[in-house]
């Protein structure tokens, strides 16, 4: 006989704060899956367009890149993934150091790759 499923979700492991990085249908189908996946709990979306800022996507607030560190810092967030080149290029070139203090991974994911918890 099998445990009740509010019993179960005690002993799961609770999902992993996590950051997109874009608003392009590849980073879109990215959230769209992070949100679907009990793994992970994508809070934030990064995205430089005045016009997106503090809206929502899935439930994911989106911020600016300068805010990055802040939102790591205060969400505990240990995993950053980019889906753009560009995108992970110039983050790692501004933040990669600070990140890896703050025991967070900025990852790039391939064409069709899926994040691994």
């Amino acid at each position: 006989m099998g445990l009740p499923d509010f019993i179960k979700q005690w002993f799961r492991p609770a999902p992993l704060p996590v950051i997109a990085v874009g608003t392009d249908i590849v980073s879109y189908q990215l959230l769209e899956y992070l949100t679907n996946s009990p793994k992970f709990a994508p809070l934030y979306v990064l995205n430089e367009e005045p016009w997106h800022h503090r809206t929502y996507m899935f439930g994911a607030q989106l911020r600016y890149a300068s805010e990055l560190l802040a939102l790591v810092d205060k969400h505990q967030i240990k995993k950053i993934y980019c889906v753009a080149a560009e995108d992970y290029t110039r983050l790692e070139c501004e933040y990669a150091r600070a990140l890896s203090v703050k025991d967070c991974e900025l990852c790039l994911l391939g064409k069709g790759e899926l994040p691994q918890s």
